[in-house]
């Protein structure tokens, strides 16, 4: 960036200084040609002039060079005899047979040039004219002074425009660049993350980089924001991966080792018919995982077409009736009250039920109670449990979000539930509400 500004100016810098010899030079030619011109005029004149006159040649050659301060008039014979010469020292004639101008007069009767003996900014204008039918030479000699001036102006404009543009490039591009530069580091900073987008206003940037502020700051914090729902996911999946591994390693164990014992000891059979059970109720709780999971991958999303109305209580009822060892255990009562009729597949409804009151079982308090009421198109499932702090609310139906890492694996489950409970509900266009408070317990309203 720095570079290309600066070679910007520098281009910008040569043309102006182009520009500039090529006025300057076009003022040395206009003033040359001009001077061109008063000489031919003085030929012409003093041709005309001479013929009239006597020979008092000293005079008449001072008389024409008074007409100009840097006039120099000289007569001579065509053999290179200097007559006479208001020049002093007398200029040598031979000399000035030589020169272009005088050859051009001895054959065209008039003659000029232009050289640049005295250096380039300093030329000499010649002129040289046949007189009295050739006998004699009128030649002048004009050095141009004024172009010596125009170059020493030129110069000075030189000088004055480089410190200008120097000043203009420390005192104005510099700083620019310099805020620029800070700037993109600016920009660099927020998408390298070390610098906060509430640390960086737009008002900051120039007005042309503004707007794409506004949008780069938009971008970056929905990326941030991005970033941190993935890690959260990530995270989730993680503690999942954790939890699951958990539930279904203990029951597992257990089987195993009863398993070993009823292979490897005599046992009596009340002894054998005890370890079967445990056996028995840890499989089902591997099989309660396993289907947990097997439904929170099921693709299905649209509600099935031309159900059948199902008694929601007589499915609360069978629910109520599976759960009575979770029950009895905190000595917890399930009620069920109410009617309600919902068009939806038999193992749906059982689902959802299951995961709402297994849940209201699993966080109530001892000696507690989960009530179901059923009204219509309406399944209410409320608990007097340990309830769900405000903050969570959100969050509670993401999957794989455990409100308490630690208290929901020492109470069981995949922390699965309700995730399972949300996609049943989108799947049949209901809607869920949640109404709990940390301490007072939770209550879950479905509507059909």
């Amino acid at each position: 960036m720095i570079k290309r500004l600066r070679r910007a100016f520098i281009l910008g810098s040569a043309l102006i200084f182009l520009f500039t010899v090529i006025f300057t030079l076009t003022l040395i030619w206009h003033s040359i040609e001009a001077d061109k011109g008063n000489l031919t005029a003085i030929l012409n004149a003093a041709s005309g002039w001479t013929g009239e006159s006597g020979s008092n040649l000293p005079s008449l050659a001072n008389k024409i060079a008074d007409s100009s301060p840097t006039l120099e008039v000289s007569f001579l014979l065509p053999n290179g005899i200097v007559l006479a010469s208001s020049a002093e020292p007398i200029p040598d004639g031979q000399k000035i047979l030589n020169t272009k101008a005088v050859k051009e007069a001895l054959l065209n009767g008039i003659g000029g040039e232009v050289n640049f003996n005295r250096g380039l900014f300093s030329p000499t204008i010649l002129g040289a004219s046949l007189l009295g039918e050739g006998r004699m030479i009128l030649f002048l000699v004009n050095t141009d002074r004024h172009i010596a001036s125009t170059i020493s102006v030129a110069s000075a404009g030189f000088l004055a425009l480089t410190l200008a543009l120097i000043i203009v490039s420390s005192r104005m591009l510099n700083p620019i660049t310099r805020d620029l530069i800070r700037q993109l580091n600016r920009v660099r900073a927020l998408l390298e993350g070390s610098l906060n987008t509430t640390e960086v206003s737009p008002k900051d940037f120039f007005p042309e980089l503004r707007d794409n502020m506004v949008n780069i700051i938009h971008l970056i914090d929905k990326m941030h924001y991005d970033l941190q729902q993935i890690q959260g996911t990530l995270n989730m999946q993680k503690d999942f991966v954790d939890n699951s591994s958990h539930e279904l390693k203990s029951p597992l164990t257990s089987i195993y080792g009863f398993a070993q014992l009823l292979n490897e000891e005599d046992l009596s059979a009340d002894e054998q018919k005890e370890y079967i059970g445990f056996i028995l109720k840890d499989a089902e709780r591997m099989m309660a995982v396993i289907k947990d999971i097997l439904l929170l991958q099921k693709e299905e999303t649209e509600s099935p077409k031309n159900l059948n109305a199902i008694n929601v209580k007589e499915i609360a009822l069978e629910v109520a009736q599976s759960l009575a060892p979770q029950c009895l255990e905190k000595n917890i009562t399930i009620e069920v009250s109410g009617e309600c009729e919902i068009k939806i597949l038999e193992q749906d409804l059982w689902d959802l039920l299951r995961n709402l009151m297994s849940n209201a079982v699993r966080y109530g308090k001892q000696d507690g109670n989960v009530w179901v009421v059923l009204s219509e198109n309406t399944i209410t499932v409320r608990d007097n449990g340990i309830g769900i702090a405000e903050e969570h609310h959100d969050r509670l139906f993401e999957k794989f979000y455990r409100v308490d890492k630690g208290r929901s694996r020492n109470m069981g489950g995949t922390g699965l539930g309700l995730a399972i409970v949300a996609g049943l509900v989108g799947k049949y266009n209901a809607n869920i509400q949640l109404d709990s408070k940390e301490g007072e317990g939770t209550c879950f309203t479905v509507k059909f």
